[in-house]
């Protein structure tokens, strides 16, 4: 995680991951992900990532989420979300 204070920077290994919601927005759609992993702030509350997609299933991107907003304090680095963008290519072709 990226601290946008920063004060410091750690690459998470994210797992756990499950979808938890998706809807419409326009000509995208909006996947919710809840996850867990390794190094991840201790301050960081509920995480989630926000992953925005187009219609073909491309990922356009990628927001950390806390609590269901946008996380003030940090976001992803670009480690962490290729490690999202692998799990969710692999969770939407599982599901086709």
């Amino acid at each position: 995680m990226i601290d946008l204070q920063f004060e410091q920077y750690r690459e998470g290994k994210l797992d756990g991951f499950r979808l938890v919601d998706s809807y419409p927005v326009r000509q995208w759609t909006h996947y919710i992900a809840r996850f867990s992993g390794t190094d991840l702030p201790e301050q960081l509350q509920d995480p989630e990532a926000l992953i925005i997609a187009n219609e073909s299933g491309e990922v356009l991107q990628i927001v950390l989420r806390e609590e269901g907003c946008d996380s003030p304090l940090f976001q992803f680095t670009e480690t962490e979300k290729k490690q999202i963008t692998a799990w969710f290519h692999r969770e939407i072709s599982r599901k086709k």
